[in-house]
């Protein structure tokens, strides 16, 4: 089973990618088994969407308009293996490790780059897609509304980084 790896920029919503913000649920439960999962929802262009398409990801994102397409990502927290448990390595533009306690949560609107592994898996019709990495390109600031939920995400902005698809 072959793995590729794909590197898509875009816009981050709801980014929840630290064991300290993970969901712990998931729709209708779906993480709980695995003491909940990271994720991240990335706002991104038609380039983006191409490369995530000749990596194979049987992902579909959504057409929310303006040229932008919407997809999550995820990674489950406790898989019982080492290689794709816990949470995705989270950096700075630089390269630096990222700390949710120093740097804080990923604000919506945030420029982000995250690396997906896409595999093949033993049901032929089945792919895999998990989050890997995420790099911060250009923070923005968590902001939490009154009922202490995130706030809405700010107008969509289109990337002007490339994908990069590695094979």
């Amino acid at each position: 089973m072959a793995t590729r790896k794909v590197k898509l920029t875009g816009t981050a919503e709801w980014a929840k990618v630290f064991a300290q913000n993970r969901d712990l649920k998931g729709f209708e439960g779906a993480y709980e088994d695995h003491d909940g999962a990271c994720t991240i929802d990335l706002l991104m262009d038609e380039k983006n969407v191409a490369a995530l398409k000749a990596s194979r990801s049987i992902k579909n994102p959504k057409d929310v308009g303006n040229g932008l397409f919407k997809a999550k990502f995820v990674r489950k927290f406790d898989t019982g293996r080492d290689w794709d448990s816990g949470a995705p390595t989270v950096t700075n533009a630089d390269g630096d490790t990222w700390s949710f306690d120093h740097d804080g949560p990923i604000g919506n609107g945030s420029t982000v780059e995250v690396e997906l592994s896409v595999y093949d898996t033993s049901r032929p019709n089945i792919v895999g897609t998990r989050l890997d990495k995420v790099k911060v390109l250009d923070h923005v600031v968590y902001v939490a509304d009154t009922a202490g939920d995130e706030a809405s995400p700010p107008p969509a902005v289109e990337s002007e980084k490339q994908s990069e698809v590695l094979f």
